[in-house]
């Protein structure tokens, strides 16, 4: 009876495991290279994981994907990548190699390096994800999409598409006070000059 609790509380545990991306959702500038991370959390006895990551293709390029620190905390890992930009995914695997027990906790499994190429929104797709335990069992565990907005940019501060409209107002009388202001330094210079 002992033996069936431990497992059952294990398989508790293990069930509330999420693997989810962040930041969950995330504005960009077309251009611009940023990092999304592939993280876990609550999960016990954590020896292998594999994802597929989807995104739109017209809109971004993955430029490489970086193991993250979780796995390694346990010994020595194999990790690898596969980057499928022209169908606008990626699989990425990585395990524990040896008789070592796995990793419990959270932390980030792997970083992506996205580029950002024209404007429009886009789904990260976290999906056919796998956990296995240190006995080579699948571990319970959900997974959480996120997004990610390309924007035009308005003087180095990224602005979404849809707001950029908003700022035609303040464009104007931005160009106006600036006007007059050179104007008024140009005057109090010229009338120096004179006196």
């Amino acid at each position: 009876m002992l033996f069936s609790a431990s497992v059952l509380t294990e398989l508790s545990i293990s069930a509330s495991a999420t693997v989810f991306v962040y930041p969950s959702s995330n504005t960009v500038a077309v251009g611009q290279t940023f990092f999304i991370d592939v993280k876990i959390s609550a999960v016990v006895d954590l020896y292998g994981w594999e994802f597929k990551l989807r995104w739109d293709p017209n809109l971004l390029d993955v430029v490489d994907v970086i193991e993250g620190p979780f796995l390694k905390q346990g010994g020595e890992t194999f990790f690898t990548k596969s980057i499928y930009n022209a169908e606008g995914y990626i699989l990425v695997d990585c395990t524990l190699l040896g008789n070592v027990p796995g990793v419990s906790g959270d932390g980030t499994l792997a970083s992506v390096k996205f580029y950002a190429e024209k404007v429009g929104s886009s789904v990260l797709d976290l999906y056919d994800t796998k956990l296995v335990n240190s006995q080579e069992l699948p571990i319970t565990h959900s997974a959480n999409d996120g997004s990610v907005t390309v924007s035009n940019s308005v003087g180095g501060i990224v602005i979404p598409f849809s707001k950029l409209g908003l700022l035609v107002p303040w464009i104007g009388s931005t160009s106006i006070i600036i006007f007059v202001f050179t104007a008024i330094v140009v005057f109090v210079k010229r009338r120096k000059k004179k006196g």
